[in-house]
């Protein structure tokens, strides 16, 4: 190839990035959520899909990958076309199965380009009504009276787990970790009294806090929540390194044009200031975001910084 060529290619090509983004979609776009149907991250999932298609004129199909936390649907869009029609929802075991899985076919960082932010639910710390804690340091201290308080988790390797782990690690406390295929099967048995605490997200706990089953202690968040005005912050309350969120994200296979990738988060961003779902998950607990991709690049690797050293440190292993 000649150097006349080459800059003939290269011209072609960078005319031809405005024109991708102007053009898509031109056909139905496909968001793999990589987990099964009814959870939060693919009701949101599935709301932002919605309203793309609506913005777009095509079809925005979901489909439910689920398998090996995650990782199954993540390496179907892994090794997708990079035209922007193969779409990733990404949760926060995107981030943490890559210490977890020793032979993914894909890497985090090296594999997707970041799209957008869509949100997140901060977490929330509850306890069964009927113990006699009311604030992270009761907690703790009943804790260290009374070994072997359980907690529940969605699964090995879900933030609920890692809180519970962060906190046994720096408050040296032993406390169980209790397995659940979901979080709301965990909370039954927190409402049961079988297991004695929980950081979860909003929609399993608020019905149970209401009625008074669970005592709300702290926000896992730099804000107190709309929904809990009364309750501290755990930094508020001395325990800032307890951050969590349960988030949803949107990505697309490595190499996905930039203009295509920059239309996709723009047009998320203004999704995520539509009243009609504004309006009907904030009161869920909901924190609308629609990032930009280099934000949402900043966000996982703050995410990887956080978590990713304890994965190792307590050597998780796929399905423990």
């Amino acid at each position: 190839m000649t150097w006349k060529t080459a800059l003939a290619i290269a011209g072609l090509l960078i005319s031809a990035a405005p024109v991708a983004a102007e053009s898509y979609p031109s056909k139905p776009v496909t968001l793999i959520i990589p987990m099964a149907p009814g959870g939060s991250s693919d009701i949101m999932g599935r709301t932002i899909a919605q309203k793309l298609s609506e913005t777009w004129g095509q079809p925005v199909v979901v489909e439910n990958r689920a398998g090996a936390t995650t990782t199954v649907g993540t390496a179907q869009v892994a090794r997708a076309n990079p035209d922007g029609y193969t779409l990733l929802l990404a949760p926060p075991p995107f981030i943490i199965t890559q210490h977890v899985y020793p032979n993914l076919s894909y890497s985090t960082d090296k594999s997707f380009d970041p799209i957008s932010l869509v949100s997140y639910y901060p977490l929330v710390m509850v306890v069964n009504a009927s113990l006699p804690i009311h604030n992270m340091k009761e907690l703790v201290e009943y804790a260290r009276k009374n070994p072997g308080l359980a907690y529940p988790s969605p699964g090995a390797g879900t933030t609920p787990h890692l809180i519970g782990e962060m906190l046994a690690q720096r408050e040296k406390v032993d406390i169980v970790h209790v397995p659940y295929k979901s979080g709301g099967q965990g909370v039954i048995d927190l409402v049961a009294g079988r297991l004695q605490f929980y950081a979860g997200v909003p929609t399993e706990i608020m019905p149970n806090v209401k009625a008074g089953k669970l005592r709300a202690i702290a926000v896992l968040a730099p804000q107190r929540s709309d929904q809990l005005p009364g309750i501290q912050t755990s930094e508020e309350a001395g325990y800032g390194y307890l951050q969590a969120q349960s988030w949803t994200s949107i990505a697309s296979p490595k190499g996905t044009p930039k203009a295509v990738v920059d239309k996709i988060s723009a047009d998320i961003a203004k999704i995520v200031q539509l009243a009609d779902i504004r309006e009907r998950l904030i009161p869920q607990g909901v924190v609308f975001v629609g990032s930009s991709p280099a934000e949402l690049g900043k966000f996982y690797k703050e995410e990887d910084a956080r978590f990713g050293p304890l994965v190792k440190t307590i050597g998780l292993k796929p399905d423990q």
